[in-house]
C-alpha cells in the first residue's frame, strides 16, 4: 500500500489543530488579506508548489512559524529534477 504524502504545512496545521478554513481566517485576521480556500487547499496538499513569496510569508505570519517549518526542500528538489 502506497504511503500518502503529507506536506510539512499539512503537518504543522495538524499539530496546531488548525483547519484549512482556520488558516484562511488567521491570514485574514493577521494580514488583512483574503486567500481563497482553493489556493490554500492546493498549497496544503502539495499540488501547488510555485506560489508567490508574499503568500508564503502570510502563511508564516498566520501560523507564527518560519518558512523552513512549512516548506519541504527535499520534496521540492524531487519535483524539480524529475526526468
Amino acid at each position: 500500500m502506497e504511503e500518502i504524502y503529507r506536506t510539512k504545512l499539512y503537518k504543522v496545521l495538524y499539530k496546531k489543530g488548525i483547519s484549512q478554513k482556520g488558516l484562511q481566517h488567521l491570514i485574514k485576521q493577521k494580514c488583512n488579506y483574503h486567500l481563497g480556500n482553493d489556493v490554500i487547499s492546493r498549497i496544503v496538499s502539495g499540488k501547488k508548489t510555485n506560489y508567490h513569496i508574499n503568500t508564503l510569508l502570510k502563511i508564516c505570519i498566520a501560523l507564527d512559524c518560519t518558512p523552513n517549518e512549512i516548506i519541504d526542500k527535499e520534496q521540492f528538489q524531487k519535483q524539480m529534477f524529475v526526468d
